[in-house]
């Protein structure tokens, strides 16, 4: 069997979607993939987009082979299916935030919702992005299929150790809080921020890490004023991007994992937390309760005072703490990329 996959920007940095991608891939024998890719062009934030939008469909058109299936393999190049004629066309669709949580009214989101529509099927993540493009893309519940994501065990395991946070100067006397992910406005990392700065009056030696890129414009401006009018310069470490090795040592070095989002299709970074042995607090908001389960803390999202109250409490109490530790361990091993790869393949001989 042979797949047009067509993934559109070609990268060698693994996150939220190209894991997806890469880790189904991998563990599918007998599936050949005709990637379809464009090249990465420039740094400058924009310009890749300016190709997505206005080269790839044409590069699309050129590389396609007419009796493959084809899998646009995010819900953000779903537009191609209203520029290209594309048969027999699956879309993973990993959420609509755009719609959903921005209302947006950009002219390309437009096109994807289209784009969508057009699909013979869609893949998605959760059972809460299903209800959501059901609800806004007005698609056919019955022609969505739900395959999660999942943790390569392998390579996120408990190996507790702190050595990963010598390079930011971290001592072993303080505590250390984790974010990983993007910072736009969804993710709320200005809560955590003011949240942490409440807790340092309870636990003076604590620190918090981001992993994660600047990915919004104008985001990290403004978190870096934050900080300083906070005087958190030095407690509050921005790590940029990781490898996928040195994000599994991290995870492995700190004492919890804070993930307050207010809008997720999935959530992978919990998962792979709790796949370490780091007790994970996330909010109780989208699919997240979906994710963890009884696994973690949850809670309002809106509520700092609340995520205070939380995070000291598993800083400080070694019985929830363990306990945490233990449930995030079981949760974490429901979710198999094997299986994942298992049900994308049934959806490709389905159509």
């Amino acid at each position: 069997m042979e797949i047009d996959y067509i993934n559109g920007l070609k990268t060698d940095e693994i996150f939220g979607m190209s894991k997806y991608q890469s880790e189904i891939h991998r563990r599918l024998n007998n599936v050949k993939l005709n990637r379809i890719e464009y090249p990465n062009i420039s740094k400058v934030p924009g310009v890749n987009k300016l190709v997505e939008c206005f080269a790839y469909p044409f590069i699309v058109k050129k590389k396609i082979v007419r009796d493959n299936i084809k899998h646009i393999t995010r819900q953000d190049l779903a537009f191609l299916l209203e520029l290209v004629d594309l048969k027999k066309t699956i879309v993973t669709c990993h959420d609509i935030i755009p719609i959903a949580y921005y209302n947006t009214r950009n002219p390309i989101w437009k096109l994807n919702a289209k784009g969508l529509r057009k699909a013979e099927k869609i893949i998605t993540v959760s059972e809460f992005s299903k209800k959501d493009i059901s609800k806004y893309i007005k698609y056919p519940e019955d022609q969505i299929e739900i395959i999660p994501p999942a943790v390569d065990h392998n390579l996120y395991y408990p190996n507790r150790n702190r050595a990963a946070l010598k390079k930011y100067r971290i001592e072993e006397t303080e505590k250390v809080i984790l974010y990983v992910g993007a910072e736009e406005p969804r993710k709320n990392i200005q809560l955590l921020i003011n949240s942490f700065s409440k807790l340092k009056n309870k636990i003076p030696q604590v620190k918090l890490l981001k992993v994660g890129t600047p990915n919004y414009l104008g985001v990290r401006e403004k978190l870096l004023e934050q900080i300083e009018s906070l005087n958190l310069q030095k407690d509050i470490i921005f790590t940029g991007y990781v490898s996928e090795r040195e994000l599994a040592e991290i995870y492995n070095a700190v004492d919890l994992f804070v993930f307050p989002s207010l809008y997720e299709g999935f959530g992978i970074p919990p998962l792979e937390a709790m796949a370490c042995g780091t007790p994970v607090i996330t909010s109780n908001t989208s699919s997240l309760p979906e994710v963890v389960g009884d696994a973690a803390i949850v809670v309002d999202p809106y509520d700092a005072d609340k995520l205070v109250e939380e995070m000291y409490q598993l800083l400080t109490d070694d019985g929830l703490k363990k306990e945490m530790i233990r449930k995030g361990l079981k949760r974490s091993k429901m979710f198999s990329w094997d299986e994942s790869a298992r049900k994308t393949l049934r959806v490709y001989k389905e159509l």
